[in-house]
């Protein structure tokens, strides 16, 4: 493909499936950040905004005015929706990324090609804020975790992003399938999933316990490489990975599906790193590592707009990439579909297209 087939493509995809869906009100403030924010590495939000925006001030007015839109932040959802790629039969790997003192939950579709596709981003702040008093300790942070203190009376952290999945389901009307790493293995999440019937894979650590043969067990213990256990008053399923040369240790994986085999499970589990994957494009393509944002809705915006990207490269050049002579300079198809898309940029500024 080549930079100007991508760029056509993107166009089309924008203008036929994305911005019909924008309410009209919004549509100036959409359009504006999907260029400032969706397919330009992050500089500053105001940095971002003069590049779309010549006037200095206007841009720092257009990029604070879109940053603080709540309304909109809750639209993008169905907006991302239009592209059709969360389906039931989807496999949606979950996951937390601290983003410089502001903590994203995002969900993002497996491909099975090496990245996953973000189409779930809900925002608050980070719970790993450096205590008062501490050497790390700044002016900011202290703002963060005052604002974090207020916002937790209301919700917790578990609360908040169990509300998250929760307006997931709500919003496409149904639940893809979930993959989660450790850290998510609680009580009130698996409860919570299992009562509303969706299916979920969550990686535990190798020393929880569980209920085996009336045995609190635990789970390493299990000599069996796939079991039937109780959790939570729950009956479910532990499906171990093998060992291997490239994994140490095995996968110990907790799931309510008891149709598909262990080896598919496994599989499932296997691609469940594609968002580990994304979150460093995230971070280091779009370059949100750079990111010193104040308010979680800010930052959700922006996680929207690239996911939007992402998700625009992706049905531009169907994930696939070109395989260089040496495997070992081998790039992701993420990669490659960004900087053909700057490749056309480039093209656009001198002249060539």
């Amino acid at each position: 493909m080549s930079p100007t087939d991508i760029v056509r493509a993107i166009r089309v995809r924008t203008q036929k499936q994305l911005i019909p869906d924008v309410p009209k009100r919004w549509l100036p403030q959409f359009t504006f950040g999907l260029q400032a924010y969706g397919l330009k590495a992050f500089q500053s939000a105001t940095g971002n905004a003069r590049m779309v925006v010549a006037n200095t001030n206007t841009a720092a007015r257009k990029s604070e005015r879109l940053l603080a839109n709540t309304e909109l932040a809750n639209l993008f959802g169905d907006v991302f929706d239009t592209l059709k790629l969360v389906k039931p039969s989807s496999y949606v790997n979950v996951d937390h990324s601290d983003m410089n003192r502001l903590t994203a939950l995002v969900g993002a579709v497996q491909t099975g090609k090496g990245r996953a596709l973000p189409c779930l981003v809900a925002t608050t702040y980070s719970d790993r804020l450096p205590g008062e008093g501490s050497l790390k300790s700044t002016p900011r942070t202290n703002n963060l975790r005052r604002a974090r203190t207020e916002v937790r009376k209301a919700q917790s952290f578990t609360g908040h992003y169990i509300d998250a999945l929760q307006d997931f389901h709500d919003r496409l009307g149904f639940w893809p399938r979930l993959v989660f790493d450790r850290g998510f293995g609680n009580e009130s999440l698996v409860t919570h999933l299992q009562a509303e019937g969706a299916v979920f894979y969550i990686r535990l650590k190798a020393g929880r316990f569980v209920e085996f043969d009336g045995q609190r067990t635990e789970i390493k213990q299990l000599r069996e490489n796939d079991t039937v256990v109780k959790l939570f008053g729950l009956r479910l399923r532990v499906v171990r990975s093998s060992k291997s040369h490239r994994a140490k240790e095995p996968w110990y994986i907790l799931t309510n599906d008891f149709s598909s085999t262990r080896n598919k499970i496994v599989k499932i589990y296997y691609h469940r790193f594609e968002i580990e994957e994304t979150f460093r494009d995230i971070k280091h393509i779009w370059e949100l590592k750079r990111t010193r944002l104040n308010r979680p809705n800010s930052l959700k915006v922006i996680l929207w707009f690239v996911s939007i990207g992402i998700a625009l490269l992706y049905l531009a050049t169907k994930g696939d990439k070109q395989r260089p002579t040496n495997p070992k300079k081998q790039t992701s198809w993420l990669r490659q579909a960004y900087e053909l898309l700057q490749q056309a940029t480039s093209l656009l500024l001198w002249g060539g297209v």
